[in-house]
C-alpha cells in the first residue's frame, strides 16, 4: 500500500480532532473558521481517497507496529461512502452553526466539541479493527453528550442528556461483550480476519454475538421501547439536533452493514432485528402524525426511518439499508436545517379518502409492485426485494388513492400513475445497484411466521393512514389522538425510571 495514501486516510480523522482541540482556545468565530477548515480538509481528504479507492483498489494503514493486534484504518466501499456522506454533514451544520451561534458565549466549546464529535464519527466508519470501533463508539456518545448540555442551566436539557447517557451505556456494555466474546473465539480483532473465519466455517459462538450486537444497534438508533431520549433532546441546539439525526443516529445501521459478514451467521437475532424494526418504524410514524412541533415531529420521523432501516438489516438488504442511511441522512439534514421555515406555514388536515380511490390505489399499486417483481426475477433470479415490497406496496397505494381523492381522478390518472411507475421504477433499480455494495446479495429467507408479521403490521399502518380522517369526528379517535400525543407514555415511563435511578437534574 502506499504510505502516502495511509497518511492522507489517518489524516481524514485527525485533522479535525486538532481543530477541535486548538478551536478551545479559539474565542468567538475563531473557533468556527478552525471547525470549518477541518470538515473542509476531512472532505477533501475523502473524496482523493475515495478517487484513489476506485483506482487502485481499497486503502488501509496500521496504527500501530507489528507484532500488536493491528488497529488500522481502512477505506473501502462501505467507508467510502460513509465518510464522504459525515464529512459532508458535519461541514454543513458547521457552517450552519455559524450564524445560529453568533454572540454565543459558549461557541468556542461547541465548535470544539463539534470537531471532535465529527473525528470520532469518521474514525467509527474508516475502522478495520473492532477494537478501534469500540473506541471511537464510545467517544462519539460522550462527545455528544457534551453537545446536548450545551445549554448547562436547562434541567430539560440535562434530564434528556441524561437518558441519552444511560442508553448509550446500555449499547456499550453489548458491544464491549461481544468484542470479548470474538476475541475468546478467534484470537484477533481484525474485520477482515474475522470474516475469512465465518466464511471458512467457523461460526461457534456467532449466535450470541448476533444478538448482542442487534442489541447495541437498537440501543443506538433509537428502536422501540428505548427511543424516548432522541425526541427529548430538541432543546439542544439546531446543529446538533441536525448532526445527531443525520449523521450519528445512523451509527447503529452502519454496524450492522459492516458487521453484515458475521450476523448471516446468527439468523435468529437479524429476524428479532426486523421485527423490532417493523414495530419502531410503525409506532413512530403514528406518533409522528400527532406532533404539534415540527423538531418533535421530525425526531419521531427518524425513529420510523430507523426501524424501517432495521427492517431492511434484518431482512439481509444490507445494501439497500446502506443507500437508505446516504438518503435519510442528506434529507434529514436539510429538514433540522430549514425546520425555521416553517413558522407561520398553515397547518395540514386529513383528506377524506373516497372508496373509488382507495380502489384506484390498491390495484395499481399491487400491479406495479407485482410486476416489477417478476421482472426482476426474471432478469436476476433470487435478486427480487422479497418481503420489502410490502411497505412500497403501501406507500403507493396511500399516495395514488390521497391524489385521487384530493384532485380527482384526471390528476390521479395522468400524475399519479407515471410517478407511482417511476417510484417502483427507483425503488427496484435502488435494490438492484445495492448489491454491488456488499458482497451479500441474497435476501434472508424471512420465514411464514415473520412474512406474517411484517405484512400485518404494514398493512395496519396503510389502514390507519386511510382512515384517520375518520377518526377526528369519532370519541375513539380524540382519545387515540392524546394517547399518540404522548408517545403512548413510553417516554413517561422511562423518564420516571430514570428519576429514580438519577434523581437529580438541577441545573448547573
Amino acid at each position: 500500500m502506499d504510505l502516502k495514501l495511509g497518511l492522507l486516510l489517518v489524516a481524514v480523522p485527525l485533522v479535525p480532532v486538532l481543530a477541535g482541540i486548538a478551536g478551545r482556545y479559539r474565542p468567538g468565530d475563531g473557533s468556527c473558521r478552525l471547525a470549518t477548515f477541518g470538515a473542509w480538509v476531512a472532505l477533501g481528504l475523502s473524496l482523493a481517497l475515495t478517487a484513489a479507492m476506485i483506482v487502485s483498489g481499497a486503502v488501509a494503514v496500521r496504527l500501530l507496529p507489528s507484532g500488536a493486534e493491528p488497529l488500522s484504518l481502512r477505506l473501502d466501499g462501505i467507508a467510502a461512502t460513509m465518510s464522504l456522506l459525515v464529512s459532508f454533514l458535519g461541514l454543513t451544520v458547521i457552517r450552519f452553526s455559524r450564524r445560529y451561534l453568533a454572540g454565543d458565549p459558549r461557541q468556542a466549546q461547541f465548535h470544539s466539541w463539534m470537531s471532535l464529535t465529527l473525528a470520532a464519527v469518521l474514525t467509527l466508519v474508516l475502522s478495520a479493527n473492532l477494537l478501534l470501533i469500540g473506541i471511537a463508539w464510545v467517544a462519539t456518545s460522550l462527545f455528544l453528550h457534551r453537545l446536548l448540555l450545551h445549554f448547562p442551566l436547562r434541567a430539560g436539557a440535562i434530564f434528556s442528556a441524561r437518558k441519552k447517557f444511560v442508553v448509550s451505556r446500555l449499547g456499550d456494555i453489548c458491544l464491549l461483550a461481544s468484542i470479548l466474546l470474538l476475541y475468546r473465539e478467534h484470537g484477533t480483532l481484525e474485520l477482515d480476519r474475522l470474516f475469512a473465519a465465518a466464511a471458512g466455517g467457523k461460526t461457534h459462538g456467532l449466535a450470541l454475538v448476533g444478538v448482542l450486537v442487534a442489541a447495541c444497534a437498537c440501543l443506538k438508533s433509537a428502536q422501540f421501547p428505548f427511543h424516548s431520549w432522541l425526541p427529548d433532546t430538541m432543546e439542544t441546539p439546531t446543529p446538533v439536533s441536525a448532526f445527531m439525526h443525520a449523521g450519528i443516529i445512523n451509527a447503529g445501521g452502519f454496524l450492522i452493514i459492516r458487521l453484515s459478514p458475521l450476523l448471516i451467521h446468527a439468523p435468529e437475532a437479524l429476524r428479532a432485528l426486523a421485527v423490532v424494526g417493523s414495530v419502531t418504524a410503525a409506532f413512530a410514524a403514528v406518533v409522528m402524525l400527532a406532533q404539534p412541533t415540527v423538531k418533535r415531529a421530525l425526531a419521531f420521523s427518524t425513529i420510523a426511518q430507523m426501524g424501517f432501516m432495521m427492517l431492511e438489516c434484518g431482512l439481509g438488504a444490507f445494501g439497500l439499508a446502506l443507500i437508505h442511511i446516504v438518503a435519510h441522512s442528506v434529507y434529514k439534514a436539510h429538514a433540522f436545517l430549514h425546520a425555521g421555515s416553517t413558522i407561520g406555514t398553515s397547518a395540514k388536515t386529513a383528506i377524506p379518502i373516497q372508496n373509488t380511490g382507495l380502489a384506484f390505489g390498491i390495484g395499481s399499486a399491487m400491479t406495479l409492485v407485482g410486476t416489477g417483481c417478476l421482472l426482476v426475477e426474471r432478469l436476476h433470479p433470487g435478486a427480487g426485494p422479497g418481503l420489502l415490497v410490502v411497505p412500497l406496496a403501501g406507500a403507493l397505494a396511500y399516495g395514488l388513492a390521497r391524489l385521487w381523492s384530493a384532485a380527482g381522478s384526471p390528476a390521479a390518472i395522468r400524475y399519479g400513475l407515471p410517478g407511482a411507475l417511476g417510484t417502483a421504477v427507483l425503488a427496484f433499480g435502488l435494490h438492484a445497484v445495492s448489491t454491488r455494495f456488499i458482497p451479500i446479495t441474497t435476501l434472508l429467507t424471512p420465514g411464514w411466521l415473520l412474512s406474517s408479521f411484517v405484512t400485518v403490521v404494514f398493512l395496519g399502518l396503510f389502514l390507519f393512514q386511510v382512515l384517520l380522517w375518520r377518526f377526528r369526528a369519532l370519541p375513539f379517535g380524540r382519545a387515540f389522538y392524546v394517547h399518540a400525543l404522548n408517545g403512548f407514555y413510553v417516554g413517561t415511563h422511562a423518564n420516571r425510571l430514570l428519576s429514580r435511578l438519577w434523581p437529580k437534574a438541577e441545573a448547573r
